[in-house]
């Protein structure tokens, strides 16, 4: 094995041709030396016999060594006692000093224990000057085999990258430019090898207060603190690894999570192999945990650009931690923003080349949205997913939930998941309100895009209107909400009804078509429908919204209707007495006085009239439209007055009277306070 430099230097000093061990003290100068690759300039040495051995003396104007050292300068030696026993060579209580040009002015303390003849060898330095901090070495040589201890109790961080910058690529400078640094080092390192080939390396860091930046603001520590061990082992050219990280103060920000290691440190444990070679790696063992937030394990191989197997699991965890942390971040901007969570959560995660499989485990989990559309209560069971033919199991129930004020009752889930498709295993039943939604078939896909997209046919069973306008903080109605559902999609945050929805309401029948809703779950949910309303129980209707009494039939309908965050935006409506209508039609004076009001008439003027005298009156036929656009409404009647258009239409039997309106063009705004104003009147006083 090729000799270290500072061993060669030394033994060229030392056993120089003319020495006399007998002599009481030897001195001689050399002009200019050169020997193989090694050259000196005024080589001086002083030898002299002391009761402990010899004091070495020696000192050079400059001498040449092999790259990667080069010249040293002003180098002086002194070797206090230098032994020579039994072929054994020791020195201890050396000094020696020299000027480099990377290295600077350096001052060590060594001692050296030599045995030519087996080649062994023992070098222990102290005092090395890099980078602004002292490093200790130790080094042992045993024939072939050969160990480096090196340590430093601190280092600055700033001034060791400094030191090393000259080394770098121009494309690892760069890099590194990118960044600001702060931080303290303590370093101890073990390698050891045989020959030219590294054998094992032990490697123990820790660092203080680490201050890390780079320039665009998105990776962040203050005052960070870690421990890391690192151990290395050669196996047949493959490299095996364990490892061990601990932070456990400080805080840290990688865009967008914030951590703060003072309330949840980290310690992260690892063993694998690296296969040189194929440089592809086995990871055997892998455990992250980070106090009370989480627990992680892990196995996997693969390579830096793609992963053969990965098995992931994560231990039951509190999910509002897991979420805020882990989760929440990634979804600031999005309807999933600001939840609320209570319950655990545990997931195991399989992958085989690009086969996937995942499964969730809740235990009684319950989910509100801070923004009031959502909640679910005690959500327990298993959610699995599998994007390849493996079948994952979704076997999911709850107690409650809530969507938009509408209810949720009980309901369990049971399905197979196969190729990022869920198939029902049974009928799912979801109650709302007093009605339950019948699904035969549903269907869930994932897309590359990671948006899901649903299918389903169902029925509903009759909800009572009573109870949904109530949730929704409508005027009561009446009647029942039912019907067939062909076909309910939902894709790119976009839900459309296929086929009709049929509302049995006020006595009548009302088919909702086209019914369409883009961004549900988003902060401007848009509705979209067509609808048609037949033979509405007039008597039925006004009772509910306190309009006045009217008796008769009314069909309707609601063209190209549009909701912005369930405001109404736009539409095109006409309701008015079916042809052919041959029930009673009478209408009451404060009907009337509701109808005047809305029309944009005087109200109260049956009360200065005779006609105050009648409670109700007949009529031919009523009606109403508006055409909502840009806020403004355009309106009309069941035909055109002289002045202005008929609301109501008198007819039949006396006492009969006309409605007329006057208005033509409202804001949609002002025509809402007439029917609010119509809604809190008392109606007119009857003397």
């Amino acid at each position: 094995m090729k000799k270290p430099l500072w061993f060669i230097v030394m033994i060229y000093l030392l056993l120089l041709p003319g020495l006399s061990i007998a002599s009481q003290k030897l001195q001689f100068s050399i002009a200019s030396w050169q020997l193989d690759d090694i050259q000196a300039k005024n080589l001086n040495s002083d030898i002299q016999l002391t009761e402990k051995g010899l004091l070495l003396s020696a000192s050079a104007d400059w001498i040449k060594l092999a790259e990667p050292i080069g010249t040293i300068k002003d180098i002086t030696l002194q070797c206090a006692q230098l032994v020579f026993v039994s072929e054994q060579l020791s020195c201890s209580k050396g000094r020696l000093a020299f000027i480099h040009q990377q290295l600077g002015e350096q001052s060590l303390i060594f001692e050296v224990i030599a045995h030519p003849d087996t080649n062994t060898y023992k070098v222990e330095i102290s005092g090395i000057k890099l980078a602004s901090s002292v490093f200790s070495l130790t080094v042992k040589i045993n024939q072939h085999s050969w160990k480096i201890f090196a340590d430093s109790a601190q280092i600055e961080l700033k001034a060791l990258m400094q030191f090393i910058a000259p080394y770098l690529s121009a494309e690892q400078s760069t890099s590194l430019a990118a960044w600001n640094y702060e931080g303290k080092l303590q370093l101890d390192i073990d390698v050891m090898g045989i020959n030219s080939k590294v054998e094992s390396i032990n490697l123990d860091l820790k660092i203080q207060a680490l201050e890390l930046s780079d320039n665009q603001g998105k990776y962040i520590s203050e005052q960070l603190l870690s421990d890391v061990h690192l151990s290395l082992e050669n196996k047949r050219d493959d490299w095996q690894w364990q490892s061990k990280v601990n932070i456990n103060g400080g805080q840290a920000y990688a865009d967008p999570v914030f951590i703060d290691f003072n309330d949840t440190p980290f310690e992260l444990l690892s063993e694998g192999l690296w296969l040189n070679k194929s440089k592809q790696f086995q990871l055997t063992k892998t455990r992250f945990e980070q106090k009370s937030v989480m627990a992680l394990s892990m196995k996997g191989r693969g390579s830096l650009s793609q992963i053969e197997s990965l098995n992931v699991e994560i231990m039951p965890s509190e999910l509002q931690t897991l979420y805020s942390i882990w989760g929440q971040p990634f979804t600031l901007g999005t309807p999933m923003d600001s939840l609320d969570f209570t319950g655990k959560l545990g997931l195991t995660y399989q992958q085989q080349g690009d086969n996937y499989h995942v499964s969730m485990n809740m235990d009684k989990i319950s989910v509100s949205d801070q923004a009031g559309r959502f909640s679910l209560d005690n959500l327990s069971g298993v959610f699995g997913w599998s994007n390849y033919q493996q079948i994952a199991l979704i076997d999911i129930e709850w107690t409650n939930g809530m969507v938009y004020a509408l209810t949720l009752g009980p309901s369990h889930l049971k399905a197979n998941v196969e190729h990022e498709t869920v198939v029902l295993q049974q009928p799912w039943l979801l109650p709302i309100l007093d009605g339950e939604l019948h699904m035969t078939e549903f269907s869930l896909k994932k897309h590359d895009n990671d948006l899901p997209e649903w299918t389903f046919v169902g029925e509903l069973t009759p909800i009572s209107m009573t109870s949904l306008s109530s949730a929704l903080g409508w005027p009561v109605m009446h009647g029942k909400l039912s019907g067939v559902i062909p076909k309910v999609s939902y894709a790119n945050q976009q839900v459309k009804v296929d086929g009709i929805l049929k509302v049995n309401l006020f006595e009548g029948e009302t088919l909702i078509r086209d019914l369409q809703l883009d961004n549900p779950f988003g902060v401007l949910p848009h509705l979209s429908a067509n609808v048609t309303m037949d033979n509405i129980n007039l008597e039925t209707l006004t009772q509910t919204f306190d309009f006045g009494k009217i008796t008769g039939k009314l069909d309707g309908k609601v063209n190209g209707l549009r909701l912005s965050n369930w405001k109404p935006v736009a539409f095109d409506a006409e309701f008015s007495t079916p042809e052919g209508d041959k029930s009673r039609r009478r209408i009451s004076q404060k009907a009337v006085d509701s109808l005047s009001r809305v029309g944009g008439g005087a109200a109260g003027v049956l009360q200065r009239s005779f006609l105050r005298f009648f409670e109700d009156f007949s009529y031919q036929r009523l009606g109403l439209s508006c055409k909502l656009q840009n806020t403004v409404c355009d309106m009309s009647g069941v035909g055109e007055a002289e002045q202005g258009y008929y609301i109501v239409k008198g007819g039949g039997l006396p006492p009969r009277i006309n409605v007329i309106g006057y208005t033509r063009r409202v804001n949609w705004p002002d025509l809402i306070e007439r029917l609010e104003a119509v809604s809190n009147s008392d109606g007119p006083i009857i003397q």
